[in-house]
């Protein structure tokens, strides 16, 4: 039986019993910290919701209750009673079942239990990661070429971000958003990877941050997030005329709670002297929310947007840059970017990748025999 504080365990009765009224609800469970024991003051509450509306993809909506920061994370429920996509596999993994009206979750739940870590699924999950990487490396080189260099080191450190996922998961480690370094540092030590943390470190450009510089980060955010609010507000219309998963992307991006969260989770982990991890979290909420805004940004325009040169979209076309931009700059830790380093930063993630699908050869079964 998962203990939770009174406060936390009474907000999540109540958002249970309300959801059990509505015909299409079919399955509630916790997950993420409060469901694998390692949760903080600052952590907030996830929610896997299993839904038969005509859903497409998942998609979260963030929720305030009484102070109780809630992630409500919507699935299709095809994807609990068919075959499972591998980027839920954590979810249903950890899965504390809270509500379940045909047992499907619970059956689903029984499944990973079996599989979470058996060398078919690390591989499948590896492959995703893979993929991903390789697209946002595509898209690194892309900008490079383009002359925006500061998308190109962005999406190279999103590329390393990805590809060592798989390190994480060999490593029999949760991926979380808030603790990625502090989990990356861990498994790299068990499995003789040190080198590929430092290398993360320094194509992420987190090496050595101190608290004032993710301070700096902070208050640019804030700026940010505040100026997108407005933006998306004064421009519903537009909002309803994008797809669906950045109209729901921006609706959690821009929710106040979502906001109070972030700054919450960072300011805990800034007292706990873990910058790089407090950059690191900032930076990949910040990105998404930027790719958001720039396509709801497009759509007001009726302009192509090309995605690989995000950065220098936010710039706009102006002589002037955007405020936007710079102050994304400074959160991203874009500073004094140019061809050389941008150039070197892509080199260095390549390296990375390499390294990593090198290592994916040996078979998975193998490697608490040959690492640990």
């Amino acid at each position: 039986m998962i203990k939770l504080p009174e406060k936390v365990r009474s907000t999540v009765d109540k958002i249970v019993r309300n959801m059990k009224a509505r015909e299409s609800m079919r399955s509630v469970s916790l997950f993420g910290s409060w469901s694998r024991g390692d949760a903080e003051p600052s952590s907030d509450v996830d929610l896997l919701v299993v839904d038969n509306q005509s859903l497409d993809d998942e998609y979260v909506e963030r929720l305030d209750r009484e102070g109780v920061l809630i992630d409500l994370n919507y699935v299709p429920e095809k994807w609990i009673t068919g075959t499972i996509p591998p980027e839920i596999d954590q979810k249903v993994y950890e899965a504390y079942v809270l509500y379940d009206k045909e047992w499907t979750l619970t059956s689903a739940k029984e499944q990973m239990m079996n599989s979470f870590y058996s060398p078919e699924r690390l591989r499948i999950r590896s492959e995703t990661h893979l993929v991903d990487a390789d697209i946002y490396i595509s898209r690194a080189t892309s900008a490079q070429v383009r002359g925006d260099y500061e998308s190109a080191q962005t999406f190279a450190a999103l590329g390393t971000h990805e590809i060592l996922k798989t390190i994480i998961e060999a490593s029999r480690l949760p991926v979380t958003n808030s603790r990625y370094i502090e989990a990356l540092r861990t498994a790299t030590e068990r499995l003789n990877l040190t080198p590929i943390f430092s290398s993360y470190l320094q194509v992420a450009r987190l090496d050595g941050i101190s608290s004032s510089q993710v301070n700096e980060r902070l208050s640019s955010f804030r700026a940010v997030w505040q100026e997108i609010c407005f933006f998306t507000k004064t421009n519903s219309t537009f909002l309803k005329s994008v797809h669906s998963k950045i109209r729901m992307g921006l609706n959690y991006y821009t929710s106040l709670p979502l906001f109070q969260g972030v700054m919450l989770r960072s300011q805990a982990l800034l007292d706990d002297g873990a910058h790089e991890e407090a950059a690191n979290y900032l930076f990949n909420i910040l990105v998404d929310l930027l790719e958001n805004y720039a396509w709801l940004s497009a759509a007001k325009q009726n302009a192509r947007l090309d995605s690989s040169t995000l950065i220098r979209w936010l710039k706009g076309l102006k002589q002037k840059p955007t405020t936007i931009y710079m102050n994304a700059a400074q959160a991203l830790g874009l500073e004094n970017i140019n061809e050389s380093k941008a150039e070197k930063t892509i080199i260095d993630a390549k390296n990375v990748i390499l390294e990593v699908r090198q290592y994916r050869r040996v078979p998975f079964s193998q490697m608490k025999k040959e690492r640990y």
